[in-house]
């Protein structure tokens, strides 16, 4: 059954990609997801899922899920260590730079089946978004602006689809709460480490189209599953945003 409060709107209805926009999404795309798939092969190969608590600091744990956040720049700039978020993230606008964007990390283990987790993210179409919104409660309105890869036989978890959508902010009706929008990319697929461990991903990616209102999100974040013969997973995910409130809606 889909989520009462969700709205169809589209304040874009008219996106379209050339075949060149295409690819330099998709390379785009590939460039963020490389970038965090050799982090999270460092930190099982290398650093055997361990923490660096120099850089992060524990924020709440439940069940065998762990929530950290970046520590401040002058406690790293003490460790001689660079913010999560340095080489990638753009400023939100000129008068909030990119360092100011608080960075959280999610570490921790669930049992599932790799293929279910990977049919959960997966939601290239509206209609698709509504029924996980009738579970998540996450979203409040929401297009499909522009499918860029859509899921196929060969690889039914690989999508990049170009969306909007404003959140379900608790309040909202009362206005004390703005209701604040995102356009951004969201990606998903398979990928392997070298030694052949199969890695699911979820990638999602703010880009800069003209605002519809006056509060548009900055975020860029991604999730990546990690596949255990006895059906545990182990979850990675960094996520650096320009608002707060979103953040303890997650935790």
């Amino acid at each position: 059954m889909a989520k009462d409060r969700f709205i169809n709107a589209n304040p874009y209805p008219n996106v379209n990609v050339s075949e060149e926009e295409r690819l330099q999404l998709i390379g785009l795309v590939d460039g963020f997801v490389q970038d965090y798939f050799q982090k999270y092969e460092k930190f099982v190969l290398v650093d055997k899922h361990q923490v660096d608590e120099r850089r992060w600091e524990h924020v709440k744990s439940r069940d065998n899920l762990h929530i950290y956040t970046e520590r401040s720049q002058k406690e790293l700039a003490r460790k001689g260590l660079q913010p999560e978020n340095a080489p990638n993230t753009e400023p939100l606008d000129d008068d909030t730079p990119a360092k100011e964007l608080p960075v959280m990390l999610s570490v921790g283990t669930f049992v599932g089946e790799m293929d279910d987790l990977m049919f959960g993210v997966v939601n290239p179409t509206l209609d698709v978004m509504r029924i996980k919104a009738s579970y998540v409660h996450d979203l409040d309105s929401a297009a499909v602006l522009c499918p860029v890869v859509e899921p196929s036989e060969e690889e039914p978890f690989r999508s990049l689809v170009v969306k909007w959508m404003t959140i379900d902010v608790p309040l909202q009706s009362t206005n004390l709460v703005k209701c604040r929008d995102f356009v951004y990319i969201e990606a998903t697929g398979i990928l392997h480490f070298t030694n052949g461990d199969r890695v699911g991903y979820h990638l999602l990616h703010s880009i800069d189209f003209p605002r519809p209102s006056h509060f548009r999100i900055k975020s860029e974040g991604i999730s990546q599953f990690l596949d255990f013969s006895d059906r545990s997973k182990k979850m990675w995910s960094t996520t650096s945003l320009a608002a707060l409130w979103i953040l303890e809606a997650t935790l």
